[in-house]
């Protein structure tokens, strides 16, 4: 956070927008960060916390983190009152962006530049004082401000305590917009629609448990082979993520290799040698699951690093899993892996997923009969990501939970 000093009387009167040039960059800043529309609804915790200790400890009315979003404001946390959108020039904090330095006003009904804006006509508001919130290249993109109904100063101390809360405000503000926008870059990177092939159907669902997560799936068909990777990074958060990234190009990177028919043990070694240094430099390994399923025949190939987290749901009923010995990516630099073949029959469900959804499970050693009903009570993959989406809102899940389910129609065609 930088040092700014109290407003100055050099001021553009009457300004409540920066000149044009600067504005468009706050305003790409803004978008950027992912700070616009997406957020009005955001109230975080976090927020809610700093705007309530600004009020009790500097004893105001009002404290706010506003955000100018194109013509109006809006407010991530607002602590004292209740507006969820105003006119851009109807705020105090329209000003301070463009006077781009801590604004302190005693008694807004003296001042022009703030007299007939409703907070003060309407709401009795006469005291303010905002903090520009800046991005790491200097852009304004909020301000942190409190506001009371009685004229009043805010001594050297208190104004110290403004800009130290502020600063928090700031790296909060940053760090979500960041996040929301690294979640929703992730989530572009999923395959856009399930596949839907002469009775087949093949869908997959990814739930991270922070904004961003380690687990990554990909699936594609090419001269009637679906080809679908699971993985999963140890650890969760930003740096799991950006591991799985690496983990997904270099999935999709085999994928006509797979498709004529390479050996997926070898596949997988070739993967393996790409990613080491990456994971060895982060001190991490991955946990993949990969096969494909040649929709004319129901022939599967697949190899198992370390997950065994795949079941078959047969037409009798029962369920088998599929997994093996072999262990995750990362963890020995001449690892080997084989590949397994097995067959789905007309009428069969497979379900590959992650370690998050052991989690939440009434039974997590014996695992493989729960998540098999659980495959055979839902006649579509929609039906049972959404079941397993439910499950992880209802019992709150702490770690990534990603799923692909797999469905053969009882009768070709169908």
């Amino acid at each position: 956070m930088p040092t700014h000093d109290r407003r100055q009387t050099d001021r553009p009167a009457g300004a409540s927008t920066p000149p044009a040039g600067v504005e468009r960059r706050r305003q790409r800043a803004v978008d950027s960060l992912g700070l616009s529309a997406p957020l009005r609804q955001l109230r975080d915790a976090r927020f809610e916390r700093i705007t309530r200790v600004a009020s009790k400890v500097l004893d105001t009315a009002w404290a706010s983190i506003t955000v100018l979003d194109g013509d109006q404001a809006w407010f991530p946390s607002a602590h004292g009152f209740d507006i969820p959108l105003m006119a851009r020039d109807e705020t105090f904090c329209s000003r301070t962006t463009a006077y781009g330095r801590v604004t302190v006003v005693p008694d807004a009904t003296l001042d022009p530049d703030f007299a007939s804006l409703p907070l003060v006509v309407g709401e009795g508001i006469r005291f303010y004082a905002g903090v520009p919130l800046v991005d790491p290249t200097g852009n304004i993109v909020g301000v942190f401000c409190v506001y009371d109904h009685e004229p009043r100063t805010l001594p050297g101390e208190d104004l110290q305590t403004l800009e130290d809360l502020a600063a928090w405000a700031q790296q909060e503000l940053i760090g979500s917009g960041e996040m929301l926008r690294a979640g929703r870059v992730q989530a572009a990177m999923l395959p856009a629609a399930p596949i839907r092939t002469d009775g087949w159907h093949v869908d997959g669902i990814c739930m991270p448990a922070l904004a961003v997560g380690g687990d990554t799936f990909d699936y594609a068909l090419t001269d009637a082979i679906v080809h679908i990777g699971l993985g999963d990074v140890m650890g969760k958060g930003t740096g799991a993520a950006l591991v799985g990234a690496g983990v997904r190009a270099a999935v999709r990177s085999l994928h006509l290799d797979v498709v004529q028919g390479a050996d997926l043990g070898a596949m997988t070694h070739r993967l393996s040698q790409v990613l080491q240094g990456d994971l060895d430099r982060a001190e991490s390994f991955v946990t993949l699951f990969q096969c494909a399923i040649d929709t004319r025949s129901g022939a599967v190939r697949y190899v198992d690093a370390g997950a065994g987290l795949c079941v078959v749901v047969r037409v009798d009923g029962s369920v088998e899993r599929m997994a093996s010995e072999d262990r995750p990516i990362g963890i020995l630099p001449e690892d080997t892996w084989t590949q397994h073949r097995t067959t789905l029959e007309p009428g069969e469900r497979m379900l590959m997923f992650s370690d998050g959804l052991l989690d939440l499970l009434e039974d997590q050693v014996e695992w493989w009969h729960e998540v098999g009903r659980l495959v055979a009570d839902h006649a579509d993959p929609p039906g049972l990501l959404t079941a397993i989406r439910m499950l992880t809102v209802d019992q709150l899940g702490l770690d990534d939970v990603t799923a692909v389910a797999v469905y053969r129609a009882s009768e070709e065609g169908e």
